[in-house]
């Protein structure tokens, strides 16, 4: 019965972690010299020059409209072929939203895709 119990309560926590992450349809990184377009985040994967990273175990920020990742990046060049981060996306509306990119060495504003 505990066994059963635990593992309700565990679901419980995934599916309300992954359920309460923000939507990020519609945002893009902005366009930088080595793409020279927008990148799109809101299917959870995105591209840049040189590695693929995917967005994976979102966890909502208590009282913020934010969210933080795990980001984990594939590319030719790394050594072992991946590397991992933190990332979090969080939203300040006041006359009007913005997104913001923030992790342990920049943020970024993120603006509406264009296409």
């Amino acid at each position: 019965m505990r066994k059963v119990l635990l593992a309700g309560i565990v679901g419980v926590g995934l599916l309300s972690g992954s359920a309460s992450a923000q939507d990020l349809r519609g945002w893009c990184f902005p366009a930088d010299d080595c793409m020279g377009t927008q990148i799109p985040i809101g299917s959870g994967t995105y591209d840049t020059c040189e590695e693929t990273c995917t967005l994976t175990n979102p966890v909502s920020v208590r009282d913020m409209e934010a969210t933080l990742y795990d980001v984990i990046c594939r590319g030719d060049w790394m050594e072992g072929g991946s590397i991992s981060n933190r990332l979090m996306f969080i939203e300040q509306s006041s006359d009007q939203t913005r997104m913001f990119a923030i992790s342990k060495y920049s943020v970024t504003q993120l603006e509406r895709c264009n296409f």
